[in-house]
């Protein structure tokens, strides 16, 4: 029965007190002229009910509002990984709108930093109550974080985790267990005739910590079997590119390509154009891209993190805080490091689409 009562609130309380809403509401809120006895049997429910007001409701009865600002890549260096995030904001974008919070996104190109500095200007003109951040850009995003500090802003990351921040939380994968994970899958295939190449790709050559953490990780495990890897830096800003770079390493000998961002696609087009069938890759993000070559079985395994799930819980931190001044235990929140194939690809793209809500007990909405 209490929990009953605590779920229909107020309305409960008027009806026991036999007041109307508006007079639970003024002894809520402490606002408003209420006679004490009828303020004292109000309280007298409100403790038999084990009730705690709700502050989103609270600041909803108080017409406050709340402005977002999300900042994070767009598309436009061939990366369709960034279609994701967007995705899951969307959702939560959905969720809150019958509350009184707006939203203002602002995408920059994740291989400048000028467009990224860019768009961290236009967000403090806007002066938000809170922001979404994928902070790709090390050294200006500390001193972005410096002034929302200074203001009391809080913020939340999502992809890449900057430490020693006051940030209120990280969505996004361990990426050096990641790293340490795609070295073990590559290690059941290798033998003494394998060759090993960690391919990094990037327009201008702009690799963000965690893709320096992966590889890290890979290193790690791949460095115990005493075999080695080379790494190969590949700037694709260049038509030429990666065919102009990996041709050399084309040389009939089993090659294993570790692919540590969500561009394996772009290495998995050129092999399958070449007629080159003695590469195993292993890279990331379960894109439309990366998946057709995975099905094919150019590219043998994906590590998925599930970015459309951390930028929807990421909202619903920040929007909590922001609102709810909800507490907030656990800073790092990683997301599972899923191992795709294509013998299971299908089935596990099916289960994220039946769960069109993220859940989760610490990110809900109060």
């Amino acid at each position: 029965m209490v929990e009953q009562t605590k779920k229909l609130g107020i309305k409960e309380i008027a009806r026991r007190a036999g007041v109307s809403i508006g007079t639970v509401d003024r002894v809520l809120h402490n606002r408003g002229e209420v006679k004490k006895e009828t303020h004292d049997k109000i309280i007298q429910i409100i403790n038999e009910l084990e009730y705690t007001p709700n502050p989103l409701a609270q600041a909803l009865s108080l017409r406050k509002t709340a402005n977002i600002a999300i900042v994070i890549p767009n598309s436009s260096d061939n990366n369709p990984y960034w279609q994701k995030p967007v995705e899951g904001i969307a959702i939560a974008q959905k969720e809150l709108s019958a509350y009184n919070v707006t939203f203002n996104t602002f995408y920059f190109n994740a291989t400048k930093q000028e467009s990224f500095i860019s768009a961290i200007n236009q967000v403090i003109k806007v002066a938000p109550d809170g922001v979404l951040i994928c902070p790709a850009f090390k050294n200006p995003a500390i001193q972005f974080f410096a002034q929302l500090d200074a203001v009391n802003i809080p913020y939340v990351f999502i992809d890449i985790n900057i430490n020693n921040t006051n940030s209120i939380g990280y969505f996004g994968q361990d990426a050096f267990q990641s790293g340490v994970i795609a070295a073990k899958l590559m290690c059941q295939n290798i033998d003494s005739n394998s060759t090993i190449i960690i391919v990094k790709q990037s327009a201008h050559k702009i690799f963000s910590d965690h893709i320096e953490s992966r590889i890290n990780g890979f290193c790690r495990v791949i460095d115990t079997y005493n075999i080695g890897a080379k790494i190969v830096e590949i700037d694709l800003s260049y038509d030429d590119e990666p065919q102009s770079t990996m041709r050399q390493y084309f040389t009939g000998k089993k090659l294993n390509i570790f692919v540590p961002n969500s561009r394996a696609f772009v290495l998995a087009d050129l092999i399958e154009k070449s007629g080159i069938n003695y590469c195993n890759i292993i890279g990331y993000d379960l894109i439309n891209e990366n998946v057709k070559h995975l099905k094919n079985g150019t590219i043998n395994y994906l590590l998925n993190q599930r970015p459309d799930e951390q930028s929807y819980k990421a909202i619903m931190r920040l929007f909590n805080y922001v609102l709810g001044h909800k507490a907030t235990e656990q800073k790092n929140n990683f997301s599972p490091i899923d191992i795709i194939i294509k013998e299971n690809v299908d089935y596990y793209r099916k289960s994220l689409m039946d769960k069109k809500i993220y859940t989760n007990t610490n990110n809900s909405i109060l």
